[in-house]
């Protein structure tokens, strides 16, 4: 199981929202580098890099931190603002080894059959869940998807890995949303799917690991120090 620390950016800024709510962000005394490096000391394998103003204005503006943070030596996954498939290779072309979109694969042409047939697993996509359905344009806006429609047209054209993300549990510390997951995995049982939103605990890590999860994205807990890396990094290999 992988473990994805995460360094969300605001005003080039280290941060994190509840609930997505830029009204409620807090903003951690720690460069974005540093972050990466410290990351990388305690043996985490991935960086997971979140542009909170670009996906507040539907235009990514943190692309220049992706060499920065990379020079840690970690792959970078980097998403918010993604909305055009020229702005997902300005992002592959930073050194990011994956982009993360979620408002591209639904609300555009050229939809998701031609995005995966030109990035492929370069894509990640991210799938956030607020209220029962997709939400999308950085979480103001909703489609008209569960999570299990939104996977079935994703797998449909030709992805396997996925970021779910529970909005109403994101930096929250209230433990992870196990039956959107469990029920996901249990209609999609051979896809990748990575958790994010409200772990909290090494515990939660167990579980996710228990209920099938491929991966977790670690945010908070991190920062506030709920969770030790090195006893998280020692139960995701467990899985």
């Amino acid at each position: 199981m992988d473990l994805f620390p995460a360094i969300d950016l605001q005003n080039g800024k280290v941060c994190r929202l509840k609930k997505g709510n830029f009204d409620e962000s807090v903003t951690y005394p720690v460069e974005p580098e540093e972050a990466a490096s410290s990351f990388a000391a305690s043996g985490f394998r991935f960086l997971h890099v979140v542009d909170l103003d670009g996906a507040r204005t539907g235009t990514p503006v943190h692309t220049g931190i992706i060499p920065k943070v990379a020079s840690a030596g970690l792959p970078v996954q980097y998403g918010g603002g993604l909305r055009d498939p020229n702005q997902i290779e300005q992002v592959l072309d930073a050194g990011a080894f994956r982009a993360m979109a979620g408002s591209l694969l639904f609300c555009t042409n050229p939809g998701p059959v031609e995005l995966f047939r030109r990035f492929g697993e370069k894509i990640l996509p991210a799938v956030d869940v607020k209220a029962g359905k997709v939400a999308l344009g950085g979480w103001t806006g909703q489609s008209t998807h569960s999570p299990s429609e939104a996977l079935k047209i994703l797998a449909g054209a030709g992805f396997n890995s996925f970021l779910v993300t529970s909005a109403e549990r994101d930096g929250t510390l209230s433990g992870p949303d196990l039956a959107l997951y469990m029920n996901l995995l249990e209609i999609f049982p051979r896809v990748s799917l990575i958790a994010a939103g409200g772990i909290a605990t090494v515990d939660d890590i167990s579980e996710l690991c228990r209920i099938g999860c491929s991966g977790a994205v670690l945010g908070r807990s991190l920062y506030e120090g709920t969770i030790d890396p090195g006893r998280a990094l020692s139960e995701a290999s467990k899985c």
